[in-house]
């Protein structure tokens, strides 16, 4: 396919059945930390790390990754494009720490259970990954 490639890794962190997740003024949904590889520079890993730190202040440790998600349009504009997200199971290290970095709004734990009820509007690959069982 010719086009845009995105190539963007992040982490799913969860405790006590609650999910960390971000807002910003781009969209109006809570979505996983993360964001785009540094394309030459950095491992999957290693972009996971930064973009939880860059958006929460947030020092994790990598579990295991989970089932990667691929999208053939940008959810927003629709325009055509590939967009692969990587995402790992991670650990909070420093709990008492994090903190919204610009542009990121708002940090917030919500439930894994209301969630899945509808009580929180949250962005694709959440919903994709409680579908696969990533998220329970």
């Amino acid at each position: 396919m010719e086009g845009k490639f995105i190539i963007a890794s992040g982490p799913v962190i969860i405790e006590s059945g609650k999910l960390l997740v971000n807002k910003d003024d781009k969209d109006d949904f809570y979505k996983l930390p993360g964001g785009t590889i540094e394309e030459g520079v950095e491992s999957l890993e290693m972009a996971c790390h930064r973009e939880v730190k860059e958006e929460n202040n947030a020092e994790i440790e990598i579990i295991r990754p989970l089932h990667p998600m691929i999208l053939w349009k940008n959810p927003k504009t629709k325009e055509k494009m590939v967009i692969v997200l990587i995402h790992y199971l991670a650990k909070l290290k420093n709990k008492t720490s994090i903190k919204p970095m610009p542009p990121i709004k708002e940090v917030k734990w919500i439930s894994i259970r209301e969630i899945k009820q509808g009580k929180h509007d949250v962005a694709p690959n959440i919903k994709f990954l409680i579908k696969v069982g990533d998220i329970s």
